[in-house]
């Protein structure tokens, strides 16, 4: 669990099973009762194996991401504190084994949450990268551009 830097949310990361994590901000803003604001699903398809550790934010505590892992795939998520649709969180999802030319082959292990792969802001529009691709026992680093949607 994370307190957003402008102290309005508090966020969490909850495994709900092996298949699904969820995202969920709730609201620290006085007269709201710490009610949930916000909620993303990652994963939820019977045949995907999802491991999420932890979410990141900006220096301004506006803008959010995380890395995951999705059966040997590794992905990245950004957001903000509106609720967004499928379609919305799909365009705006980085397909990071893609991107690289990774193969789904990396299995991090079933008895550790942590599913190979870091990030942090460097920037409001700047993500530093870091993953293991177990295979090759190769450590990957990089920054991604959220402006260019590029490395």
């Amino acid at each position: 669990m994370i307190i957003s830097y402008d102290s309005t949310r508090a966020i969490t990361v909850t495994k709900k099973s092996e298949s699904e994590s969820v995202i969920k901000m709730y609201s620290l803003v006085r007269d709201e009762d710490f009610k949930i604001c916000f909620e993303e699903h990652i994963g939820g398809k019977p045949e995907q194996y999802i491991k999420v550790k932890e979410v990141e934010q900006n220096s301004d505590g506006n803008l959010f991401a995380c890395v995951y892992f999705d059966d040997g795939l590794f992905r990245l998520r950004t957001f903000g504190k509106q609720v967004r649709t499928d379609s919305e969180i799909e365009e705006n999802e980085v397909k990071i084994s893609e991107l690289i030319g990774l193969d789904n082959y990396t299995m991090p292990n079933q008895e550790l949450d942590d599913p190979f792969i870091a990030c942090c802001f460097v920037s409001d529009t700047l993500i530093f990268v870091a993953l293991y691709y177990a295979p090759s026992r190769t450590h990957y680093h990089f920054i991604y551009d959220l402006m260019t949607k590029s490395i």
